[in-house]
């Protein structure tokens, strides 16, 4: 009997320790997709643009940036990219918020959010498409960010115009 319940036990430990893993991963992979930068650009995307801010504390480690957002049918289309220096260790986005409303509302909610998207790199590249319900504004705001070390950090917040479907 002790052997049965040190078996069942082990099975339980092993299982609690691959499941949260399992899940993680697939959160951040579910509405990747694959396009050339041509037919991205058939789709006519709306550009996040970015205001040039002065900031004592920003460190110049991200070097060129871009988000922007495309209709294609019934889904939203996010597309972007982070480049760091040559000493980055750590890029992506820290955070991808798809926020929508309604046309009669002045104010966002948030529809779906991405978090830790990144690479062990200087550049990552972001590409998500997902199916949404009609009737609604949608624009994604976002997170830049850069590591050179734990001390070492740039992020940069954008938003996106905004797409009617």
């Amino acid at each position: 009997m002790k052997k049965i319940i040190s078996i069942i036990l082990i099975v339980i430990a092993l299982l609690t320790c691959v499941i949260p893993t399992t899940a993680l991963a697939a959160n951040n992979t579910e509405d990747d997709i694959y396009f050339t930068q041509e037919e991205f650009h058939a789709l006519n995307p709306i550009y996040a643009e970015y205001e040039e801010i002065s900031n004592a504390r920003a460190t110049g480690l991200i070097i060129r940036k871009n988000l922007a957002i495309a209709k294609n049918g019934s889904s939203l289309v996010i597309s972007g990219y982070t480049y760091g220096s040559s000493d980055v260790i750590k890029c992506g986005f820290e955070e991808v918020v798809i926020q929508r409303r309604a046309s009669t509302s002045a104010s966002w909610s948030d529809y779906k959010t991405y978090e830790d998207l990144y690479s062990e790199s200087a550049k990552y590249t972001l590409n998500k498409s997902l199916t949404i319900a009609t009737g609604y504004q949608y624009r994604v705001t976002a997170i830049h960010y850069a590591k050179k070390s734990l001390f070492s950090t740039q992020k940069i917040e954008v938003a996106t115009g905004y797409l009617t479907f």
